[in-house]
């Protein structure tokens, strides 16, 4: 197989721009050199731009878990209780990261693939004193999307902190941070933002800075400690540990695509992509696992017939067709698959992979007939302007 054709279309890292990789690909700059520094204050702007916010950014070597941990290291302290929101894998591990920093943890748990009860969300939000509340933008192993903005409404009379979990969300589907009262959203470089993985993006408002300045107990982390990093975001001339250079200047660059594009042209365009694949996968007989009311627009998470091994499907469309998809995660592994259709992918790319998967399919016996999905799809596409 030829490795520099394949078709990436697994929900992360995804397919990378060739201006990116032309960006990735310039000479090491020093970290304190005026290209670089001028080149991360550019960045920084794009991804408040990106996160719709005013708030402080972040971008670390690391990644979405980095994110994921600064919340917990500078936001939690011992005996802080935390509502944690989980309908999937990705959801679940939100009680790992706090646990170890002290916080107790809530869990508010719905069936795998499921939306939120929002009445019930409500209920339990404002029976205890929780210090924050942690919750899945779309959460990976499910192709599910939470309602954050309805989320976000019922914060405003909560004192808790809103942290958003955007890994496969931001670049992809809407989110406005200040608008939706968000206090912590975190993403990484490898999904919709269209860059290599290794990025940890986040951004923190002022509710979130006035509980780290009023803290009882110092930052257990180093690494993650953003009282000595916030000087860094603000003036990269400044030193606390050494950027990513290069990976830094690969985000520009991606951050530059998204800026040209526009948020609502790129948001539109992922939803078409979604309803083009989502129209495929039922044309040629296959069931999306997550609740259809609350589909991403980023993945498409199928239910693989009884009849068919999701092994032997994967390798059939990666080894004969150069397309590679993901299998199922946790729970539903073997019985999922999963497929990106976010941040450089085009209607190309899509329609290959229909294609690959139809043709995969007719091999093992289960579709009689060729191409009913990738037309369905292509419907959608031609009626686009």
């Amino acid at each position: 197989m030829d490795h520099e054709r394949e078709l990436l279309m697994i929900p992360g890292p995804t397919i990378v721009s060739p201006r990116v990789l032309r960006a990735l690909s310039r000479t090491i700059y020093s970290h304190g050199s005026g290209e670089f520094v001028e080149s991360y204050i550019e960045a920084l702007n794009l991804q408040k731009e990106l996160f719709q916010t005013k708030g402080v950014p972040f971008m670390l070597s690391g990644s979405g878990t980095l994110g994921m941990e600064a919340a917990a290291s500078n936001l939690i302290e011992k005996g802080d209780k935390v509502l944690c929101i989980e309908n999937g894998f990705f959801g679940e591990k939100w009680a790992e990261i706090i646990t170890p920093h002290g916080g107790e943890v809530n869990r508010l748990s719905f069936d795998w693939g499921k939306g939120i009860d929002l009445k019930l969300l409500e209920e339990k939000l404002f029976s205890n004193n929780y210090k924050a509340v942690t919750v899945e933008h779309v959460d990976t192993s499910t192709g599910i999307a939470n309602p954050i903005q309805k989320i976000g409404d019922l914060m405003k009379n909560s004192n808790a902190l809103f942290i958003v979990d955007s890994v496969c969300g931001i670049g992809g589907m809407p989110i406005k941070m200040d608008e939706w009262n968000i206090d912590f959203c975190l993403t990484g470089s490898q999904k919709a933002i269209g860059a290599p993985p290794g990025m940890s993006l986040f951004c923190l408002n002022e509710k979130s800075w006035r509980v780290i300045e009023s803290r009882k107990t110092p930052i257990s982390d180093y690494y993650t400690n953003l009282k000595k990093w916030r000087p860094i975001m603000e003036n990269p001339k400044k030193y606390f540990a050494t950027p990513a250079t290069g990976m830094v200047l690969g985000m520009l660059e991606a951050l530059k695509i998204i800026h040209e594009e526009g948020l609502e042209k790129r948001w539109k365009r992922h939803e078409i992509f979604s309803e083009a694949f989502q129209l495929g996968l039922r044309e040629i007989g296959l069931e999306s696992f997550p609740d259809k009311n609350n589909l991403a627009h980023t993945l498409s998470v199928p239910i693989i017939p009884e009849e068919v091994n999701d092994v032997e499907l994967r390798n059939i469309m990666m080894k004969k067709y150069n397309v590679i998809i993901a299998g199922g995660l946790g729970k539903i592994a073997g019985k999922t698959i999963r497929i990106g259709h976010m941040g450089s992918d085009t209607i190309n790319d899509i329609s290959a992979t229909l294609a690959a998967m139809e043709a995969a399919l007719y091999e093992l016996n289960y579709l009689k007939t060729i191409g009913n999905g990738v037309g369905a799809a292509m419907k959608i596409f031609s009626k686009q302007k």
